[in-house]
């Protein structure tokens, strides 16, 4: 499987973030485009208002399915996966675990592409922040084994939080990913063969 962990964008970022997303998806063959968006339900940020994904990033409708309607979740065969991000990366988490048909799909895609909140859950184990404004730790999808991830990598200042989690979770690796910044992995080979585009930075913390 081939991953693409976007590291999310601060205020005044998405625009450049989402071009970068654009961009990959461009370069990928798909029949069938599947948008995961349940981390994002709301948000007082315009750039993420109304209809971000179509100002934004440019799909054939006839290949757009958004995980949000059923009937699209059932006519779904093999798509590229799309995960986006937001504050409600609980919310995202326990949707995609609720619904084998989705998170079957998730498992056996040949290609993802997860932004922030996204990216995060992929992981074996994973932060989730709740409505209150607390941590807590959990099970990620474990798509990328013996990990945790922090995006909003050095702009939200993590190294020392991702290094606590690396200890708490007993994880083996560590992906610190800056916002408008992505890694490019294979499960197959990670954590060699890695590629890094954007204007940020990754850690990978062992």
């Amino acid at each position: 499987m081939k991953i693409f962990l976007f590291g999310g964008a601060e205020k005044g970022q998405a625009t450049n973030l989402l071009k970068l997303i654009d961009q990959t998806i461009q370069k990928i063959n798909f029949d069938q485009f599947l948008h995961i968006p349940f981390a994002r339900t709301t948000t007082s940020d315009l750039e993420w208002q109304g209809d971000w994904f179509n100002r934004n990033i440019k799909i054939n409708k006839e290949k757009y399915l958004n995980a949000e309607n059923k009937d699209d979740v059932e006519k779904a065969i093999s798509p590229l996966i799309f995960i986006s991000g937001g504050s409600k990366s609980e919310n995202l988490l326990k949707k995609l675990k609720s619904d084998p048909k989705l998170l079957k799909l998730v498992l056996n895609a040949e290609y993802i592409i997860a932004e922030s909140a996204g990216a995060k859950i992929l992981a074996s184990k994973c932060r989730l922040t709740d409505d209150s404004g607390g941590n807590k730790i959990t099970d990620g999808l474990d798509i990328i084994k013996n990990t945790i991830i922090e995006p909003h990598y050095s702009n939200k200042k993590r190294q020392k939080l991702l290094e606590e989690e690396m200890i708490q979770t007993n994880s083996q690796y560590g992906l610190g990913i800056d916002s408008e910044t992505c890694l490019e992995i294979d499960t197959d080979t990670f954590p060699r063969d890695c590629t890094i585009f954007g204007n940020g930075t990754v850690e990978i913390k062992s």
